[in-house]
């Protein structure tokens, strides 16, 4: 089972920054950077380094499901394939755009393009802001875009995902093409040795999932009900309209709010991530069901006598190079599709009361709420492969 540990921030860490050039070419503009830029600050910390003479035992396989709120559930469902593994790959690294998961988004890359370090996560636009004009999107595709080149280019060992969620914050926040908004976020990083180091800031979050089981899920931060933490952007002219005029609050917590939780996983262990379009209307035993549905029928999960058992040649045989078009038989991509297909059901099923409806019912029971909630909806999974291929390597042949 994996092990936890959890802390909350005591001391504000130093700000690191990209250089503006890096940072927007990564993250913004849409171009995917193929070799490293400059060195990332200090105060992005180093966690551990390897021996070049026996390298790490784990690689992973990645991918993200999603689906814009107002868009039909996907018959059959689409997937974003990504593995540490892969090698030299284009993109080197997968970020959403607006019309795969509308205000929702998500992130997957290497870390400095190491075979067996990846960042990967997930960020919710916090809808309120439409009030003021603003499209929550540019927000959370922005960090996320900022993420995922900052992994890329990252140089060295140890980076840490409430650092790297604090260096995409500030360059949000420095960008003139982001105006304003807000998001929550939940991400993570797994090494080579099957270390596991989550930030998660608001109503997004993440399971692990090993056979048979929920390992461990992350809480949640509110500030009330449906009122998430949040980072956000507030430019001076709407400040100073809200101490005129008043209006709604706009909370603004930052990176450094974040809880940060650290685990241990095993050959096989699932890690899932997810915006509250998931949570809203899925508990985590319902993601359970669904992911126990998808590893028993691809032959990876065995239960037998009241024990589920895993199939470990299987999952070591999970190919080391993907592509695109790799939309049948990816197991990450299966789980994180069947995962967002349900919550997307879910949301759209009006006798169907998800944990939303229940929290409705407890803090405010005379109001009629029935059934799930629709939502932006962006799932990203990562499977743990010990001693698994990589790209140039034969996968080894499972036994059925």
């Amino acid at each position: 089972m994996p092990s936890t540990t959890t802390s909350r921030p005591t001391l504000s860490l130093a700000r690191g920054l990209l250089g503006t050039t890096a940072v927007l070419a990564a993250g913004l503009s849409g171009l995917y950077l193929r070799h490293a830029s400059p060195k990332l600050p200090s105060a992005l910390p180093l966690l551990r380094s390897y021996s070049s003479s026996s390298p790490p035992p784990f690689t992973y396989r990645l991918a993200a499901a999603a689906s814009a709120k107002r868009s039909a559930p996907p018959r059959p469902a689409h997937f974003w394939p990504y593995s540490s593994a892969a090698g030299a790959q284009a993109p080197p690294y997968v970020r959403s755009t607006k019309p795969d998961a509308g205000e929702d988004a998500f992130f997957m890359a290497t870390v400095g393009g190491d075979a067996h370090t990846v960042a990967f996560g997930v960020a919710d636009g916090v809808g309120g802001w439409q009030d003021s004009g603003v499209d929550p999107s540019d927000f959370s595709h922005g960090l996320c875009g900022l993420m995922a080149g900052t992994a890329h280019i990252f140089e060295g060992a140890g980076l840490r995902p409430r650092e790297l969620m604090q260096t995409a914050y500030d360059a949000v926040i420095g960008n003139p093409r982001i105006v304003a908004g807000g998001c929550t976020a939940s991400l993570g990083v797994l090494d080579g040795e099957g270390g596991l180091e989550a930030a998660n800031l608001g109503d997004s979050g993440f399971v692990i999932v090993s056979p048979g089981k929920i390992a461990f899920r992350s809480e949640m931060q509110t500030h009330a009900f449906n009122t998430p933490y949040q980072m956000s952007k507030v430019p001076p002219k709407m400040q100073a309209q809200h101490a005129i005029f008043g209006g709604s609050t706009h909370f603004s917590e930052t990176p450094q709010d974040a809880d940060v939780t650290k685990h241990k996983v095993q050959h096989g262990d699932i890690v899932l991530f997810a915006t509250d379009g998931v949570w809203d209307n899925l508990s985590a035993q319902d993601v359970l069901k669904v992911v126990t549905k998808v590893m028993e029928e691809q032959g990876y999960w065995n239960e037998a006598g009241g024990e589920t058992t895993l199939n470990e040649t299987k999952v070591r045989s999970l190919p080391g190079k993907v592509s695109p078009k790799m939309q049948e038989g990816y197991l990450p991509g299966l789980l994180a599709s069947a995962v967002m297909r349900e919550a997307k059901l879910a949301g759209l099923d009006t006798k169907r009361n998800g944990p939303f409806a229940r929290e409705v019912k407890l803090y405010y029971p005379h109001e009629a709420w029935q059934g799930g909630k629709p939502d932006d909806i962006a799932v990203v999974v990562a499977v743990a492969v010990e001693n698994g291929p990589l790209a140039d390597e034969e996968p080894i042949k499972a036994k059925l």
